[in-house]
């Protein structure tokens, strides 16, 4: 049998052992968790007007499949109220997760431009306690967070920047392996195409859809934390 020949036969062999190592990956959670979906691009069910208190998490998290590394957004909704005893059901929540056999990766309650930020960082700083040794905790409190430039701008969600550097931070805490986009925006995110280009382009309309939803992406709708 020729060298060439072996060689062949020994990549067929280790393919399949790379495809089968590919991480499996979801986002779950509030409203944030949306907007860190739209980075990630991995499968997501997070979705408005969930919070540590909410039932749906655990309807979301039990969806998750065995192995999984599950990046939850949680807390935001808890922190604009001020609810802070959340032991037992940050407990509850790891427990489950564990039951399920997922990795949890816990992405916390962001700095908001907003009063109730002194909540959300005594929240920030609950959870980091009670998840230490049991799931991985994502701090969102820093200054990179509470920059009004990744801010939309009612101050509690994020551009598409901001979303961004959060799932940045997420997949290299959790050490998932993932190619993300810069967290700089590009020409097509930070504004329209030029009418010139419009016109140089009229043939190609996907690409004038295309800029259009970044361009709502970029600014998400500005109420209150869902």
């Amino acid at each position: 049998m020729s060298i060439r020949t072996l060689m062949l036969s020994a990549s067929l062999l280790i393919l399949p052992l790379s495809t089968a190592s590919a991480e499996s990956g979801r986002v779950i959670g509030d409203s944030i968790g949306v907007g860190v979906s739209w980075a990630a691009k991995i499968p997501s069910t997070a979705k408005n007007s969930v919070a540590i208190y909410s039932g749906g998490i655990m309807e979301q998290l039990r969806q998750a499949k065995k192995g999984e590394t599950v990046f939850l957004s949680l807390g935001t909704n808890d922190a604009v109220g001020g609810a802070l005893d959340v032991k037992a059901k940050v407990a509850a929540i790891v427990a489950e997760a564990d039951k399920l056999g997922v990795k949890l990766v816990w992405i916390g309650p962001p700095c908001v431009r907003k009063d109730w930020e002194k909540y959300a960082k005594q929240l920030d700083a609950i959870l980091a306690a009670e998840l230490e040794g049991k799931a991985t905790y994502v701090s969102t409190q820093g200054a990179e967070f509470c920059d009004a430039r990744v801010h939309a701008a009612e101050g509690v969600h994020f551009t598409m920047a901001g979303y961004t550097r959060m799932w940045q931070k997420a997949a290299a805490a959790a050490d998932f392996s993932t190619v993300v986009a810069s967290a700089e925006p590009g020409p097509a995110e930070a504004s329209e195409p030029s009418r010139k280009s419009k016109r140089r382009h009229a043939h190609r309309g996907h690409r004038r859809r295309h800029h259009r939803q970044e361009a709502r992406v970029e600014t998400p709708s500005e109420a209150a934390p869902q």
